[in-house]
């Protein structure tokens, strides 16, 4: 039947109904006046119905108008004038530009479909306020497998919003009909909802409903980020904000790499966080999603995109925001422990006013990376970048913040509508500056005079080949730092890799063959293997290795 997804405002529904019998043309094409019965939700209709009655008023080149008839018949004759002028008008903005730019940017929904009819239904619902609209997959699905459906290619849209934002509510739940089909009906994949949804509003964007910044659907979403930024993006309860995140971060996507990572992840045979690692990796983009929630968390703060391409909008009206984050006074040279309470991928902003700090000092920061946590932050000298646990954060003269930004990821997949948290806990002290270079996680180190080069991540170093080196783009061996022998040796070397769209993990020889690791995870901790240890690699490097023996011990 399809994963059910439930959402508030502009909503997917996935909750199946109490059958009842009805009657539907499934073959035969519909005419101005028929009337149909709709299995409708309850929970999001008006009158807590499950079945109504409607009477199809417009047919466009692409859809049905169906039309609720309690809303209808308590219309005066002016207000039905004015409805049907504006159905009128919506049905010419779905068919000559919300079908035609989401179909070319997306990909087709399913056509001619279960109901053999190349035109859409619209059911345009009395909704309780604050809904503006909804997508049932099990609509789409045969009533041999889905009693309670309609047996329609269908969206529905709230009534009283058919007189002003009833096409950004068609454009976003259109979205949602295309990426059914493309993920689920073609190639059994359900989609995690948060990407869902991101596509389904920069669809808004993408046929233009955004162009004017001032009382668009983006403003709304704008401000609804801004009331409250720490969210978790990729967790769904179905809340306004939900939809506040992932429209600020889906225009972020689209201005740093160009909207077709968007339309791309309907295409990639993955999905989530998944389908955008693929994207970058397809491309040879040395950035991954980990990287990029951490600059995009950056931008939201700094949001001067004049400093730094990344740190920034550039979008009309996106400019001059900026988060509020947490405030610390930090005084010297008393220490401070951080702690906070996480979910995966939620926003975290924590400023430290530094209202003294001598010049060549330095804030260390200790934190529990083993527990899945990275640390990003930027400061009031520009400095900006992900911090490994224990690094520190110099003043190199007039150093007056640090923001701190810790991230929870733990969970890439099998998001849920209440996913758990975690303790993110920071030590802050000030040191000495040291005199040594700072290392941070991806950093070629080597030792003085040697050729052989490592790459460094968390705790451990793991040697790479010239030959290996070269399948990073962004890699430069030439730029390698040099390490003294205590630096060097204070990381561990290890052999372990795991691509990234991938659970197995290998040993790597240095034969240029690879091993995998046959066991459970319970085993591979019970043996005393660390899984802090595994580097991740891209198919490259991975199909690289000629395949040795499993490993099973």
């Amino acid at each position: 039947m399809g994963r059910r997804i439930l959402k508030n405002v502009l909503s997917i529904l996935g909750t199946l109904f109490v059958s009842f019998l009805f009657l539907v043309s499934s073959a035969l094409a519909d005419n101005i006046s028929d009337q149909k019965t709709f299995f409708v939700n309850s929970r999001y209709d008006e009158f807590s119905r499950t079945i109504i009655g409607a009477t199809l008023r417009n047919i466009s080149d692409k859809a049905y108008f169906y039309v609720d008839d309690r809303y209808w018949v308590g219309l005066n004759q002016l207000e039905k004038d004015l409805f049907i002028t504006n159905m009128y008008e919506l049905g010419g903005q779905f068919d000559d530009n919300i079908y035609t730019k989401e179909t070319q940017f997306f990909g087709s929904e399913s056509n001619p479909g279960i109901d053999n009819d190349s035109r859409i239904t619209v059911l345009v619902e009395d909704l309780k306020r604050g809904n503006g609209g909804y997508f049932e997959t099990g609509n789409l699905y045969s009533r041999k497998v889905v009693p309670e459906s309609n047996e329609r290619e269908m969206v529905a849209i709230s009534a009283e919003a058919i007189n002003s934002l009833g096409k950004v509510f068609l454009a976003h739940e259109f979205q949602h009909l295309i990426s059914f089909n493309q993920k689920e009906l073609k190639v059994g994949l359900s989609e995690d909802v948060w990407l869902n949804e991101l596509r389904s509003e920069y669809a808004v964007t993408l046929v233009g409903y955004n162009d004017i910044f001032r009382d668009s659907s983006l403003e709304q979403r704008l401000d609804t980020f801004l009331s409250d930024s720490s969210d978790s993006l990729t967790e769904w309860p179905n809340v306004p904000l939900d939809y506040g995140y992932v429209s600020m971060f889906g225009e972020y996507l689209a201005e740093q790499f160009g909207p077709e990572i968007i339309s791309e992840t309907i295409k990639i045979n993955k999905i989530g966080i998944d389908s955008i690692n693929q994207y970058f990796q397809s491309k040879n983009i040395p950035d991954r999603f980990s990287s990029v929630f951490g600059t995009w968390l950056a931008a939201n703060y700094l949001n001067n995109a004049n400093f730094d391409k990344r740190l920034g909008y550039q979008k009309e009206g996106l400019q001059n925001f900026r988060v509020n984050p947490s405030q610390y006074i930090l005084m010297f040279p008393n220490p401070y422990q951080l702690n906070s309470n996480l979910k995966p991928w939620e926003g975290s902003w924590h400023k430290f006013n530094l209202y003294y700090m001598p010049e060549g000092k330095s804030l260390k920061i200790s934190f529990n990376s083993q527990n899945g946590f990275k640390l990003w932050y930027i400061d009031g000298l520009g400095e900006f970048g992900l911090l490994p646990n224990g690094g520190y954060i110099a003043n190199k003269g007039g150093l007056n913040y640090v923001v701190l930004m810790p991230v929870n990821e733990n969970k890439i997949s099998g998001f849920t509508e209440n996913d758990s948290s975690a303790v993110f806990s920071a030590n802050i002290e000030f040191i000495d500056t040291p005199t040594k270079p700072i290392l941070k996680n991806g950093d070629l180190i080597k030792r003085p005079k040697e050729a052989e080069t490592y790459v460094i991540e968390g705790s451990y170093k793991r040697y790479l080949r010239p030959e290996i080196i070269a399948l990073y783009g962004h890699l430069d061996p030439s730029k390698a730092i040099e390490a003294d022998d205590e630096t060097f040796n204070s990381y561990a070397t290890a052999n372990y890799v795991r691509n990234i769209n991938e659970q197995k993990v290998y040993a790597v020889w240095p034969d240029g063959t690879k091993h995998w690791l046959h066991m459970t995870g319970d085993y591979f901790t019970q043996s005393g293997r660390d899984w802090n240890a595994i580097f991740i690699i891209n198919d490259l490097e991975l199909n690289n290795y000629k395949t040795g023996a499993d490993i099973t011990r």
